[in-house]
C-alpha cells in the first residue's frame, strides 16, 4: 500500500466523513420532508373539526417537525456549501500527483489542449471558404459575362479571376490538412497511453481548387452549370457542414476528457479505499465542525501578490 501525502489524507478523511454524514443526513431529511407535507395537507381541511386537544397536539407535532427541520435542511446547506469545497482540493491534490509520476497522464492533458488549435483551425476554414465563395462570384461574374459570351472565350480578366478562385481554394485544403493533422496527433497519444475514446472528427478534402481548374477548361454553357453546382456545394458546407464538425468535436472531447478525468478518478477510489479503515462515525461531527472552520478561515485569508 502508497504511503498518502499527509495533506492529501487529511482531505481524504475530510471527504469521508463528509459523505458519511449525507449518507445519514439524506434519508431522514426526506423522511421528515414528507411527513411535514402530510401534516401540512391535513391542516386546512380537516383540523377544524378536531378536538381543541388534538389541534394543540397537531400543532404542536408540526412545530417539532419543522423544527428538526430546520436543522437538518441547516445540516444539508453545510454539505453543499463545503464539499464541493473539498472536493476541488483533493482534485488538484491527485491531479498534481499524477502530473509528478505519470507522464502519461500529463501526455493526455497536453493532447485535450489540442482541441482548442482545432477549434481555432475549423473558425479559418470557415473564414476561407468564405474568401473562396467571394473569389469565385467575381470569376463567375467575369467568365460569364456578355462580352465572354460574344467571342465565346474568357477574357484576361477572367483568367486571373480563376487563378485567385483556384489560390483562395487550395487556403480552404490548408486549414482541412491543418486539422486533420492536430486531429491525428491527439489521437495517436490518446491510443499510445491506453485511452479508447474516439479522436476529433476529421474534415473531407473539398476539392474546391481542382474543381475550378475544370471549370476553366470549359465552354461556357457548361460552366455556368458547373458554378452554379459549386456555388450550392461551398454553401451547403459553410450553413451545416461547420457547426456540424464543432458538434461532432464537442463530443469527441466530452469522452476524451471524461476519460482522462477517469484515470484521476481510479486514483482517488484507490485512495479512498486506503483511508477508509480510519474512518470513525464517532468522529463525523467533530471532523465537519472542523472542515467548515478550516475553509472559513481559508477564504479570509487574502491571496498573496506575487512581485
Amino acid at each position: 500500500m502508497s504511503q498518502i501525502d499527509p495533506k492529501l489524507k487529511d482531505l481524504l478523511l475530510r471527504e469521508a466523513h463528509l459523505r458519511l454524514s449525507r449518507e445519514k443526513l439524506t434519508p431522514v431529511w426526506a423522511e421528515k420532508e414528507a411527513e411535514l407535507r402530510a401534516i401540512q395537507a391535513t391542516k386546512p381541511t380537516f383540523w377544524p373539526v378536531f378536538s381543541r386537544r388534538k389541534r394543540a397536539d397537531g400543532e404542536a407535532r408540526l412545530g417539532e417537525v419543522q423544527q428538526t427541520l430546520g436543522v437538518l435542511r441547516e445540516g444539508v446547506r453545510v454539505l453543499d456549501r463545503i464539499e464541493p469545497q473539498i472536493k476541488k482540493q483533493i482534485t488538484e491534490e491527485i491531479g498534481n500527483l499524477l502530473r509528478a509520476d505519470h507522464p502519461e497522464y500529463v501526455e493526455a492533458l497536453a493532447a485535450l489542449r489540442q482541441k482548442d488549435d482545432w477549434v481555432r483551425c475549423v473558425a479559418r476554414f470557415g473564414e476561407k471558404i468564405h474568401d473562396f465563395a467571394s473569389q469565385l462570384g467575381n470569376v463567375r461574374n467575369l467568365a460569364c459575362s456578355s462580352n465572354a459570351r460574344k467571342s465565346n472565350a474568357y477574357s484576361q480578366n477572367a483568367g486571373q479571376a480563376f487563378q485567385l478562385a483556384i489560390e483562395a481554394a487550395q487556403k480552404v485544403e490548408d486549414e482541412v490538412a491543418f486539422a486533420n493533422r492536430i486531429s491525428d496527433a491527439r489521437a495517436r497519444i490518446f491510443v499510445a497511453h491506453g485511452f479508447k475514446s474516439r479522436p476529433l472528427p476529421k474534415l473531407d478534402p473539398t476539392g474546391f481548387a481542382a474543381w475550378v481548374a475544370r471549370i476553366r477548361a470549359l465552354p461556357l454553357a457548361e460552366a455556368q452549370l458547373q458554378f452554379d453546382q459549386l456555388f450550392e456545394q461551398t454553401k451547403k458546407l459553410y450553413d451545416a457542414g461547420i457547426s456540424e464538425l464543432r458538434s461532432l468535436a464537442e463530443a469527441a472531447d466530452a469522452q476524451q476528457t471524461g476519460e482522462v478525468h477517469g484515470a484521476l478518478f481510479i486514483k482517488w477510489q484507490q485512495f479512498r479505499a486506503q483511508v477508509a479503515p480510519e474512518i470513525f462515525p464517532g468522529d463525523t461531527e467533530r471532523i465537519i465542525e472542523e472542515t467548515e472552520r478550516m475553509l472559513a478561515d481559508s477564504a479570509d485569508v487574502p491571496a498573496s501578490v506575487s512581485a
